[in-house]
């Protein structure tokens, strides 16, 4: 099964059915491709599984109300299409009339600001290109690398729209000095000051728990099937001042992580990335800190999105690299447990493990279509909200961001939801929570409690 497929799969059994109406006909391709209502939304690589989620379950009231797309050849382009019920309060949804949303995490977060500040217009995928389909499931071909075709955005199997909503990792106004996108072409993606990222209107939305993927190869798992590091050797990995994973200890077995010389290689995300954002800043202070600098250019080569630095790491020896933890397990990797803990949301909402960022919702700075606004808003209150939520494992809500997120201790987790309709036959089984800490969407504050 491919990602794609294991994404689709996915999303439907782990989020909760809030504003659904009553069951309705599944849109075909034609009329999925041809609406004009829709939403263009770019951003986030981290939070794609738990935003698709969202429209699916949510908005379209089920996976099964849903068309869904997504692409071979560059995997990182997808749409959903549905006729969302009259109850979801949008603009033109009254049950009959068809809305597709697209998302692109192609680029991640550098998408969910820059162009939000430029206006430019950029690819999504094409609905009109032949479609291989299995029930309400299609996958479209997308030409083109992140590699070679990312900073450019010249792939084929796409068209070119403004995007109606970003989604990033930490605040647009983050993503300045060397987390600024720099190697993106400016005739393509626009550029943007810093006041002007600064300027973009974000809106908190969930919070993502992140970790530390190390490959496995040749290295000596700890007795829980892992490597523990501490907190300092985090920092030194990815400053470069620590090159050789034989000179590293695990905290847990207090023995060398290799018996043998073995080079540490760093697998990163690209500049401008949410992720590499979030690890410059909460490893090494990264423009919080005026003499500090972020995650060290160890290769060559930078990776576009979440799948694509897993794929690199998994198959590098000695590679060491950074992204959500719902990712985990990840094909020839472990994810590190950090001064003994192991990264979990409920780890992150007890105090006990710390690299967690907030995710934002970003509005544009140029006006959008009624109907695009109003499915960016319901979106964004989906998301906040503790009753309609992603239940993925990486995902906490903000204190006092919406409905059912009040924070309390001890520390809970928000019930499990029905994700399939009224009939409420499956239920979630990945428990979110309150985290009674936040950092007010300023990735460099320390977190301050809302109790």
């Amino acid at each position: 099964m491919n990602r794609n497929s294991k994404i689709a799969a996915a999303v439907a059994a782990v989020l909760a059915l809030g504003a659904a109406g009553s069951a309705s006909a599944v849109p075909t391709q034609g009329a999925a491709a041809s609406t004009t209502n829709v939403l263009y939304v770019s951003g986030s690589s981290a939070a794609k599984s738990g935003v698709l989620g969202a429209i699916e379950a949510d908005f379209c009231g089920g996976i099964s109300n849903s068309l869904v797309f997504s692409s071979t050849g560059d995997t990182n382009f997808f749409a959903v299409s549905c006729t969302p019920a009259t109850s979801t309060g949008v603009t033109n949804a009254n049950g009959t009339n068809v809305f597709t949303i697209y998302y692109r995490d192609e680029g991640g977060s550098v998408t969910g600001a820059l162009p939000l500040v430029s206006g430019s217009a950029i690819a999504q995928l094409d609905l009109t290109q032949t479609a291989t389909c299995s029930g309400n499931t299609c996958t479209i071909a997308v030409g083109g690398t992140t590699a070679s075709n990312g900073t450019t955005d010249s792939f084929t199997g796409t068209t070119n729209h403004q995007s109606g909503l970003g989604i990033t990792d930490v605040e647009p106004a983050a993503l300045i000095g060397d987390n600024y996108p720099s190697a993106y072409s400016v005739s393509k993606y626009g550029s943007a000051s810093a006041s002007q990222l600064a300027g973009l209107t974000a809106t908190g939305i969930f919070q993502q728990v992140f970790g530390i993927f190390i490959n496995k190869t040749g290295l000596n798992l700890n007795s829980q099937g892992s490597i523990c590091l501490t907190s300092a050797q985090v920092s030194n990995l990815l400053s470069g001042n620590i090159t050789d994973w034989s000179k590293v200890e695990d905290c847990v077995s207090h023995s060398a992580v290799a018996s043998s010389p073995t080079k540490v290689v760093i697998v990163n995300r690209e500049k401008g990335s949410g992720t590499r954002t979030a690890a410059s800043i909460y490893w090494l202070q990264d423009e919080c800190v005026a003499s500090a600098s972020g995650v060290v250019e160890d290769q060559t080569v930078d990776y576009f999105s979440t799948g694509n630095v897993l794929t690199a790491a998994g198959t590098t020896n000695g590679a060491i690299t950074y992204a959500s933890i719902d990712n985990a397990p990840a094909s020839g990797l472990v994810l590190a447990s950090i001064d003994t803990v192991t990264p979990t949301n409920l780890a992150a909402a007890q105090g006990e493990y710390g690299w967690w960022e907030e995710a934002t919702a970003v509005s544009p700075n140029y006006t959008i279509p009624a109907v695009e606004s109003s499915i960016a808003n319901f979106l964004i209150s989906d998301l906040q909200n503790g009753n309609t939520a992603p239940h993925t494992a990486q995902v906490n809500l903000i204190p006092d961001s919406g409905s059912n997120t009040t924070p309390s201790l001890p520390v809970s987790g928000t019930a499990n939801q029905c994700s399939n309709g009224p009939s409420c036959t499956v239920k979630t089984s990945t428990a979110i929570y309150t985290n009674p800490f936040t950092k007010a969407i300023t990735s460099c504050a320390i977190p301050v409690s809302f109790l």
